[in-house]
């Protein structure tokens, strides 16, 4: 691994990324969520047209869903100045996958830097745009070219919307981390194409947990395997910690993953909900050896439906880097107590339930 740089903040992720597009020779590839059209969207809008009038070959695929609040004049813009756009399952007319979204957030200059993370391109990241409500997230960019060309072919995999049959995925299984031959990993979910090969991975890492397990997790909704592991984990000494949502962008989820929370507690996992800000990150450490930073929820639409990518790596000076974060965002957290959440009323428990019910489709 050349450089590995973390963010956990969306100016200096998109310092970065700016930096390194203004810096761009050959091409610009970007695949997203949403790209907004507020000032930081614009601020991307103009660098990137800068390029694109410079000769640079910029692409964006952009999700049907992310983009409904972009307008229409905006994108116009920039496929007018040279760029190529691509709009991920369009609303109209109905697909076979409807609900299946393009959730990751990747760029990729010169197929020489790669970015990825929970960062999509707007202003509610960014402290100078949102002020001290910037959203809480994290990224990570790397320079290593066989991670970059995976990254490469993920993006172009998006760009011809490749599906493959079920008898493809089950020959091409993508197979899990060979940890023995590189410390660093890129793993993607596809849908049911990849079948849930980064809740493998979290999964492996759980069991395998023998100090510690601290998941930062903005929608978490894991499922009985996830949760029966993580129990059993902290019943045998290992300090599991959970970081999620406080304030939220979707409290329907939050009340489904709330829904979780009593058997945690009374297997002694430790919850903090983050204060102050809506929390959008998704990174774990475990053991001082085994993380990973991505764009992947614990939830059955990260894991089993929408398009997903996480970077995946051992080494204790990297796992480091994330403790350090996770213990600063703890001091802007509130501790959960079973005793206290055993009193919450009955409707609230109730609504939870609901929720939680319907949890694959949120």
């Amino acid at each position: 691994m050349d450089k590995l740089t973390f963010f956990f903040e969306g100016d200096d992720f998109f310092s970065s990324l700016r930096q390194a597009i203004a810096q761009a020779t050959e091409s610009v590839e970007i695949e997203l969520y949403y790209f907004s059209d507020d000032d930081v969207g614009l601020s991307f809008s103009e660098l990137l047209k800068r390029k694109a009038k410079e000769g640079v070959k910029v692409r964006i695929i952009y999700d049907a869903v992310g983009c409904r609040g972009t307008s229409s004049k905006f994108l116009d813009a920039l496929e007018k100045s040279g760029m190529r756009l691509k709009e991920y399952n369009p609303l109209l007319p109905p697909r076979r996958h409807f609900g299946r979204r393009d959730h990751r957030k990747i760029m990729i200059v010169d197929h020489r830097i790669g970015f990825l993370g929970g960062f999509n391109i707007a202003s509610e990241y960014s402290r100078t745009s949102a002020g001290e409500t910037a959203w809480r997230d994290s990224g990570i960019c790397f320079e290593d070219p066989e991670l970059i060309q995976k990254l490469v072919q993920l993006f172009e995999d998006s760009w011809e919307e490749k599906r493959l049959r079920i008898k493809d995925f089950i020959r091409e299984k993508i197979p899990r981390p060979d940890w023995s031959r590189r410390k660093h990993h890129l793993l993607a979910s596809h849908g049911w194409n990849r079948k849930g090969l980064i809740r493998e991975e979290y999964l492996s890492a759980i069991i395998h947990a023998k100090r510690f397990i601290y998941i930062t997790n903005s929608y978490f909704i894991p499922d009985r395997g996830i949760r029966r592991a993580l129990r059993k984990a902290s019943g045998r000494g290992v300090d599991v910690r959970l970081l999620v949502a406080g304030p939220t962008d979707v409290p329907i989820a939050r009340w489904a993953s709330q829904a979780t929370y009593s058997s945690f507690l009374r297997a002694g996992v430790r919850i903090y909900e983050y204060q102050g800000r809506i929390l959008h990150a998704k990174s774990a450490a475990i053991d001082t050896e085994w993380y990973t930073v991505g764009t992947s929820n614990m939830d059955p639409l990260s894991f089993f439906h929408n398009l997903e990518v996480n970077f995946l790596g051992r080494g204790p000076e990297e796992a480091r880097l994330l403790m350090v974060q996770f213990a600063e965002d703890l001091n802007f957290s509130k501790e959960l107590s079973l005793e206290i959440w055993r009193r919450r009323p009955w409707w609230t428990r109730l609504r939870e339930r609901f929720f939680f019910f319907f949890r694959a489709w949120l």
